[in-house]
């Protein structure tokens, strides 16, 4: 007797025997027990999920003697005939080959016989999007109102090349890919009647190399047992598949995360000495670092994994010191790295290059964190007595050396300086004598905390400016606020989105407008240098407190305040070019028009001529 392949021999034959389909099986199911099954369906979907086999089990329903009924009998002729392929009433037809108006014709000329013996004339079409325009334009009307008694099903995998006139006269079933474990579980079904020992894992391969397919997956399993007998091993189906020794995978993998360059160096050498595809090697490592991400991200999403239970614990072990920030920059470095050794005459150059960039990659610290870390560091650079100098500033004069000589290095103040050659030697050199506490010749205002602030200027931006005795509060938040600015481009949201409410000792009360970062609020409230601020600007006053701004409120901030009065002011200047007498005769002379005023704009408006001389 000829052998029969695995995927003919366990094809279903009714609705409960398809699996994974239970959206279509119930709903035709329904369809027959109700009596409302339609003259015309599309099935549609991946390769091998079980489009033609629906319509054929859809067939023996409407055949079958005790029919129409979801569960047809198996042993009357019109049972039989239809699963042997013979029975008369159920045509088969293949629209790849027979894709012409003829063919159409013929099928228009047979649809007026009645059924043989059976209760439905069936026409079953494979691959419907290969027929032509004109053999869709043939079958319209016989579609749409066919004999009764006859029913079209239709199945394709491209039903976007099917013409809107065909599918508005459908009823169109959409068919999914099979999940993993029902394949696997039907392929565990098949192994136990066939006497095949083969364990989950193994399965487990063949499911995923079958994408979804379950005639895929059955092919597969049929070349598992004819290379390794009735009892395969999972290294023989891992040979059989082309895959990927998992053991090389988890050794690049664990190479990206823990930056072993001879690791993932290593792995790649084994994968090309063993005769793998490198473009196999990369496909399989975007999915366990897919793998890897998911299981980093939520216990939960674990349920989204198709990978054997201990390799699950393998990946929890493997990134439970590691980020997922790291993960996802190595899919995207990977991804790149896959489309070229896909495309590369030299893959092995390309991988090994891109092992580089793959353990370079370091977590990437939080903003707010390293905001914290420099507000920390400047606080420990001013407790030890050094200067912060701040980021130079728009228009800023040039700092002499002279200015300079107590913030020579950019961060801190040394404690024994260098003495520096100067090019151009001071009028009044210091000798800067170590022991002996000489007295300086020109002492200036005393750095500490003296009764009165030192006047502010642009060398010395953390100054504080003279605050005249009878200043009101909304006064000396404007000096408050400018102070402020020329601490430099952090200072800036205090600055100029900020909104004076009052100054109840202790505490400033300012608003922003909705929208605010408030992450960098947070982060900067408790900053030595606006604290600093605050006390001297406004006596008895140590703290800040921010809220947001009220939607009717009509105070506006710096910023908002400085945008209006240009606004303003744009709005008077082009009014008054408007009305000016001069523009008014060009722009009447030559038909023209303004299309915008500049208010830097300085060329002289030349004067109006006479008629005669234009």
């Amino acid at each position: 007797m000829t052998y029969q392949a695995i995927a003919r021999k366990w094809r279903p034959t009714t609705f409960a025997e398809i699996a994974g389909q239970s959206h279509v099986t119930r709903t035709l199911a329904n369809a027959i027990k109700l009596g409302r099954v339609h003259h015309a369906f599309l099935f549609s979907g991946p390769r091998g999920v079980g489009k033609t086999t629906a319509a054929r089990a859809l067939a023996r329903s409407l055949n079958c003697i005790e029919g129409p009924t979801p569960s047809p009998c198996g042993v009357c002729p019109s049972c039989k005939e239809i699963l042997a392929g013979s029975n008369p009433d159920v045509i088969e037809i293949d629209g790849a080959s027979n894709n012409s108006v003829d063919d159409i014709r013929e099928l228009r000329e047979s649809v007026r016989y009645m059924p043989v013996h059976g209760k439905s004339k069936v026409y079953i079409i494979d691959e419907v999007h290969m027929l032509s325009k004109g053999a869709f334009n043939a079958l319209l009307k016989t579609l749409e109102e066919p004999p009764p008694n006859v029913v079209f099903m239709f199945a394709t995998t491209e039903p976007q090349r099917i013409p809107d006139t065909i599918l508005s006269r459908v009823q169109r079933f959409d068919f999914k890919r099979i999940a993993p474990d029902v394949v696997i579980e039907r392929l565990a079904h098949i192994c136990e009647a066939e006497g095949i020992t083969i364990g989950e894992d193994a399965l487990r391969l063949i499911a995923r190399a079958g994408e979804g397919s379950m005639r895929d997956s059955q092919s597969l399993l049929d070349q598992v047992i004819s290379f390794a007998g009735e009892s395969p091993s999972l290294e023989q189906v891992s040979d059989i598949l082309g895959l990927v020794d998992r053991g090389l995978l988890y050794q690049m993998l664990r190479g990206i995360l823990l930056a072993d360059a001879d690791a993932c160096l290593g792995a790649v050498e084994a994968v090309y000495g063993y005769g793998y595809e490198l473009s196999e090697f990369t496909a399989e490592l975007l999915t366990l670092i897919r793998n890897a991400t998911l299981v980093g991200l939520s216990p939960k999403s674990k349920k989204y994994l198709d990978v054997p239970v201990d390799e699950r614990a393998r990946l929890e072990s493997l990134v439970k010191s590691s980020s997922t920030d790291v993960l996802v920059r190595a899919f995207h470095v990977m991804l790149d790295v896959h489309d070229q050794v896909a495309k590369s005459s030299r893959p092995r150059l390309v991988l090994e290059m891109a092992v580089a960039r793959l353990v370079s990659i370091r977590p990437a610290h939080p903003i707010d964190r390293l905001l914290h870390r420099l507000d920390d560091l400047e606080h420990r650079i001013r407790s030890a007595g050094g200067v912060a100098i701040p980021p130079p500033r728009k228009g800023a004069t040039p700092r002499s050396s002279n200015d300079d000589k107590e913030e020579s290095p950019p961060a801190i103040q040394a404690a024994k300086p260098e003495p520096e050659p100067e090019p151009e030697p001071a009028p009044e050199p210091e000798p800067a004598p170590e022991p002996a506490p000489e007295p300086e010749p020109a002492p200036e205002p005393a750095p500490e905390p003296a009764p009165e602030p030192v006047l502010t200027s642009v060398e010395n931006p953390d100054a504080i400016p003279i605050i005249p005795v009878d200043c009101t509060p909304r006064e000396r938040f404007d000096l408050f606020r400018a102070w402020l600015e020329s601490g430099g481009a952090r200072y800036e949201v205090w600055s100029k989105d900020c909104i004076f409410l009052s100054a109840e000792p202790p505490t400033l009360k300012l608003e922003y407008p909705v929208g605010f970062r408030a992450n960098h609020v947070s982060a900067t409230h408790t900053d030595a240098r606006l604290l600093r601020g605050v006390a001297t600007f406004f006596e008895g006053c140590s703290r800040v407190t921010v809220r947001h701004r009220e939607a009717d409120s009509a105070r506006m901030t710096h910023r908002e305040t400085v945008a209006h009065k240009a606004a303003l002011a744009q709005a008077e200047l082009e009014q008054l070019v408007a009305d000016n007498t001069d523009i008014k005769a060009i722009i009447s002379h030559f038909d023209a028009a303004i299309l915008s005023v500049h208010a830097d704009y300085r060329a002289p408006i030349p004067p109006v001529l006479s008629g005669e001389e234009y």
